[in-house]
């Protein structure tokens, strides 16, 4: 790889408008990807570009050729403009994306706009319906307490009891008054419980068709007629009377704690099984079948995201990073759960003209950045995890995988491991955290981009003590310098051993 130097002075080789005075600078922007061509030589280490039609006159001390064809990048606009030669076939791409990693507090959280659309798209496979909502509802969005413990996937719990409620209501509703408002309302409820994003397929295709008919039901149609019960169900398709103690029973393991129900389901379970005309009391019965038999059923279920360093890698790795090393593996199961195969299934779900097709595009490139980025650093000797929260405007960490070999003849429990945080948040700005981890405990350096702010943090430091549970603080330092964390990122890339030019030449 050739050595290039940083190509300075850039200028327009002719006044912005014509007959002004001072040249002006190209309308360039700071990290934007161009593409150049040596158009001249001049005097000593002048030369002419030619940038997409844009002649510029630059000085560079590499043995550029006419007619040489340049990848570059707008490395400074202050106090002159400076160009980078791109030479690693990774940096045109990460550098094309890398503004993505600036705005990960707005790219990440549209998966929470994307919840409405998640719903209506039944179609989904169960495991990238359930990772896009986790996703949504818990890394982005809600504390992960409110999710459903592992294992678990009660979709129908929050709509139960009301569907019961309006169920009992319609059952006991004088004859003299018309119950088709309740079974509009139950048609309605069931129309949100077939949109559940942790809702099985096929139950969810009963649920709509069990809303069709109390549609039917409410709008003054008969609603008569045995419905199929979803495939495997232990129920036959027409729900005798004499079932329902055991279809009720299995609606309130659901939440035996719960005395409200229980009563309810002990009002209604008379009811269902009278041999009177009561209104669409077949309806009422599938219905019945249809609820015991949803919290019987188990899906594969991804365990709730968790706010706690343990629980980080499986965080980071959920997001789909490695998920062509686990097909290649042939780990198909742990692939189709990440968050990248979520987003591209989703892709492939939405209408051309959805809004959400352009959300789902920006999630998908920022976690392919990730990707190339950690491909990139590895020869850098820096492993690279992102941290794709919403309350870091940017942030990430770094791992210096060199730092370990430096002591290679001390053992494995005396060699100390260095790792950066970088982040930028709202409030704190730019901060950097380097933890050099030893045999003794761990050393903290906290790096403000100003002295307020390192006070600030300094005045916090026993909190900072009591956060940090599974190591001993040996030492901890407050200091000042942080820089905004892209920028540093690119920094390792392009000054780099292999980066995007070799600067010491």
């Amino acid at each position: 790889m050739d050595s290039l130097p940083l190509i300075t002075a850039v200028k327009p080789l002719a006044p912005a408008h014509p007959g002004g005075g001072e040249q002006q600078r190209p309308p360039f922007t700071l990290g934007q990807m161009l593409t150049g061509t040596v158009s001249a030589k001049g005097e000593a280490n002048q030369f002419t570009l030619d940038i997409n039609g844009r002649l510029l006159t630059a000085e560079s001390t590499a043995s550029l050729q006419v007619g040489q064809r340049l990848n570059l990048q707008v490395a400074s606009l202050s106090p002159q403009m400076e160009l980078r030669v791109i030479t690693h076939p990774a940096n045109r791409p990460i550098a094309n994306a890398i503004h993505l990693a600036g705005r990960q507090d707005t790219t990440l959280p549209a998966l929470a706009a994307l919840r409405e659309t998640i719903n209506l798209l039944p179609q989904l496979s169960p495991e990238s319906r359930q990772t896009l909502q986790l996703y949504a509802n818990s890394l982005f969005s809600r504390p992960p307490e409110a999710l459903s413990p592992p294992g678990q996937t009660p979709p129908s719990t929050p709509l139960t009891a009301p569907i019961l409620e309006k169920t009992l209501a319609a059952l006991t509703n004088p004859a003299n008054t018309s119950s088709g408002p309740l079974l509009r309302e139950i048609s309605g409820l069931l129309t949100q419980l077939a949109r559940s994003p942790t809702l099985p397929t096929v139950f969810a295709g009963q649920a709509m068709t069990l809303a069709s008919v109390f549609a039917q039901a409410g709008d003054g149609q008969p609603a008569s007629g045995a419905l199929p019960l979803p495939t495997g169900t232990a129920f036959p398709a027409a729900v005798a009377a004499g079932d329902m103690p055991a279809l009720l029973a299995r609606i309130g393991t659901a939440q035996p704690q719960d005395p409200q129900l229980q009563a309810l389901l002990a009002r209604l379970q008379p009811l269902l099984q009278s041999d009177q005309p009561l209104p669409a009391l077949a309806a009422f019965r599938q219905l019945t079948a249809l609820l015991a038999d949803i919290p019987g059923e188990r899906i594969p279920a991804l365990p709730p995201l968790a706010d706690n360093g343990q629980q980080l890698r499986e965080i980071i790795d959920r997001l789909g990073i490695n998920m062509e090393q686990l097909l290649a593996r042939g780990e198909r199961q742990q692939a189709v759960q990440t968050l990248k195969f979520a987003l591209m299934e989703l892709a492939q779900r939405l209408p051309a003209a959805d809004p959400g097709t352009t959300q789902v595009d920006q999630i998908t490139r920022t976690i392919e950045l990730y990707q190339l980025l950690q491909i990139r650093l590895v020869s850098e000797a820096l492993f690279f995890l992102p941290l794709p929260f919403s309350f870091l405007e940017q942030g990430f960490l770094l791992i210096d995988a060199d730092h370990a070999g430096a002591k290679g003849e001390e053992s494995g429990e005396q060699r100390e491991k260095s790792i950066e945080l970088h982040l930028r948040l709202h409030g704190l700005g730019n901060l950097r955290i380097a933890m050099r981890l030893g045999a003794s405990g761990v050393a903290l350096d906290f790096m403000a981009e100003d002295a307020q702010r390192a006070k600030f943090l300094a005045d916090h430091r026993e909190e900072i003590h009591q956060w940090l549970t599974a190591m001993d603080v040996t030492s901890i330092r407050f200091l000042v310098g942080s820089g905004e964390p892209v920028k540093t990122l690119l920094e390792k890339i392009i000054d780099g051993p292999t980066g995007m030019v070799d600067t010491s030449a």
